[in-house]
């Protein structure tokens, strides 16, 4: 797993990004640990399955969707951040 950390302006300029990052981090060990704890989630739903099984593997995805949700938040914010740069006059 790879976390880009933004630069220290980037931080400065947008500074929600600091936690969203420390969030992204514990939503990858958290699913990652789910995963290991209860190896069975890989898969399907299979009938006969504890409560526990199951919702462990829906809170696993919800992690997974939580980070794609902001990586795609962090994108665009870094490049709107470039673009800003880019255009400061200075």
């Amino acid at each position: 797993m790879k976390i880009r950390i933004p630069p220290a302006s980037d931080l400065y300029a947008q500074p929600a990004i600091g936690p969203l990052l420390v969030l992204d981090f514990a939503a990858a060990v958290a699913a990652t640990a789910l995963r290991a704890q209860h190896v069975a989630i890989e898969g399907d739903f299979y009938p006969g399955e504890t409560d526990e099984v199951t919702i462990a593997r829906v809170l696993a995805r919800e992690c997974d969707m939580l980070r794609n949700t902001l990586k795609e938040f962090r994108i665009r914010v870094l490049a709107r951040l470039a673009r800003d740069r880019d255009e400061w006059p200075f």
